[in-house]
């Protein structure tokens, strides 16, 4: 019976030692899940800009004939592969007023676990929604990613524009300028990222309206400068609804009006335009001597169609600083080395560009 007894005993001794391993091996494995997994994820973790698409940017001149502004899209950071980095530096060098630069930055997951974007880094400062920052005479407009989850192999795209800001203290001969903006990309594993603001207006509109809208940081800030300050229906139409000439014709009612360029809902550039044979011809205002001969340029193409002589009145005349046509209902057109452009109609009905890019239309 002592033996028996004695055999039971090993055996609870036996299954308690087991189980104090087991215990001992399992808070172990607990803490090495604890301390060493965020270690594990962030082996496989990889996010960043796919730098071998270092070109995906579109330059567009300020005037007519105007030299080609030029970028550089430039990647750092600690890669995560060969091609994707979580840094950009963006460059932009502009030769005159107008200039344009669109980037386009492509985000790539190659992690093997779905991401959240939390924020984009601009200049060092986290931001969730389309952004403006200025550098010297260049605007930068960054907008957000277009998704902020991204799956496995997934990816998405973002924007950065580029521009001259059209602003009178800088007007006349234009020697030139770059500057550089960073980029970065914030995420972390996760299937929930930020929720972007919901998208500004980016596009032209056309309108036939008295109300005076301006670029902003132009002149006095009690002048509106944004499309939320207009009606969309009853102020203006935009390019989306009306692609065509002869459909924008029908719904203004009119065969001369303005054109305002926007992004994020900013009034980028105003021009007037006019309708000749079925084309839409436009004026650039507000860029001082620096788009006179562009305009001049657009105004002796109009003589050319119309076959008008250009001595006679009425005519075309071209000056050092003035340029303008007029037919016998005195239709007119007209630009100045200042930046001011107009069309007036046979009754007297006028718009304008003025070189603080303030647009309007009126009747006198």
């Amino acid at each position: 019976m002592k033996l028996k007894s004695d055999r039971k005993n090993y055996v609870i001794v036996a299954l308690c030692a087991i189980l104090l391993v087991m215990s001992v091996g399992y808070a172990a494995f607990s803490s090495l899940l604890t301390i060493n997994g965020t270690a594990s994820l962030t082996d496989s973790f990889c996010v960043g800009f796919d730098n071998t698409k270092t070109n995906t940017y579109v330059p567009t001149a300020g005037i007519t004939n105007g030299i080609l502004p030029t970028g550089s899209m430039i990647y750092s950071g600690t890669a995560c592969s060969t091609n994707y980095q979580p840094n950009s530096n963006l460059t932009a060098t502009f030769k005159q007023p107008g200039d344009k630069i669109e980037y386009t930055l492509t985000i790539a997951n190659k992690s093997t676990f779905t991401v959240a974007i939390e924020s984009i880094l601009v200049e060092n400062q986290n931001v969730t929604s389309n952004t403006t920052i200025a550098k010297g005479n260049i605007k930068y407009i960054v907008e957000m990613p277009l998704s902020t989850t991204l799956a496995s192999n997934a990816e998405t795209t973002m924007k950065v524009i580029a521009m001259f800001q059209n602003d009178t203290a800088v007007t006349g001969q234009y020697s030139g300028e770059s500057q550089t903006i960073n980029v970065k990309i914030n995420a972390e594993q996760g299937d929930s990222g930020f929720t972007p603001t919901p998208a500004a207006f980016t596009g032209a509109i056309y309108r036939w309206s008295t109300i005076n809208l301006v670029n902003k940081g132009t002149v006095s800030t009690n002048i509106p400068h944004t499309i939320t300050d207009l009606n969309k229906g009853t102020d203006y139409i935009t390019e989306t609804d009306y692609p065509t000439v002869s459909a924008r014709v029908t719904a203004l009612g009119k065969t001369f009006y303005l054109k305002n360029d926007i992004v994020n809902d900013e009034i980028i550039d105003s021009y007037v335009c006019f309708v000749y044979n079925g084309g839409e011809h436009c004026l650039k205002g507000g860029d001082g001597a620096a788009s006179f001969a562009a305009n001049t340029s657009v105004i002796q193409d109009y003589q050319a169609f119309n076959n008008l002589p250009s001595s006679a009145n009425p005519g075309c005349y071209f000056y050092s600083t003035l340029s303008y046509c007029a037919d016998a209902a005195f239709y007119r057109i007209g630009a100045d080395d200042n930046g001011n452009v107009y069309v007036r109609g046979t009754s007297l009905e006028r718009c304008d560009v003025s070189s603080g890019a303030i647009s309007d239309c009126t009747i006198y």
